[in-house]
């Protein structure tokens, strides 16, 4: 979901629930995650997702039309995984309504030269493209 302008976060906030639907909330990962084009004086955009691999393509290709789309925010500079729904759906209240400059402080700690943190994020997690040998079939070989 896009940043929103002063006084819509609270409207977000009342129903962020009903925006995690019943199939995100039997995954056992929820991600918080921020995109940008540039560096700290570009947009950014506040997402969630339940998985960010999917979400990722979707933002790449174009899929989704919405704020991410319009200002080209492509480059992932931060994310977090949770496991507890509650305290992810907290989380993401407390970041919603941080300012900018504190969120710029949230990227900034963890990715102070703003890198695209999705190859990371693939190689964390064991991302593999369909048809590539897992880390076992390899070590098999």
């Amino acid at each position: 979901m896009p940043l929103q302008p002063d006084g819509a976060e609270d409207e977000l906030s009342k129903n962020l629930d009903s925006s995690l639907n019943e199939t995100a909330r039997k995954h056992d990962k929820y991600w918080l995650y921020i995109l940008s084009n540039s560096k700290p004086n570009g947009p950014l955009y506040l997402g969630d997702t339940n998985c960010l691999l999917t979400r990722m393509d979707e933002h790449i290709q174009g899929l989704r039309r919405d704020y991410a789309h319009y200002h080209r925010l492509d480059r992932l500079v931060y994310f977090e995984v949770w496991t507890d729904h509650d305290k992810f759906v907290a989380r993401l209240r407390r970041v919603r309504n941080w300012p900018r400059d504190m969120r710029l402080l949230l990227i900034e700690s963890l990715n102070p030269d703003w890198d695209n943190l999705l190859p990371q994020f693939l190689n964390e997690y064991s991302v593999k493209r369909v048809g590539e040998p897992s880390k076992d079939q390899e070590k098999a070989a």
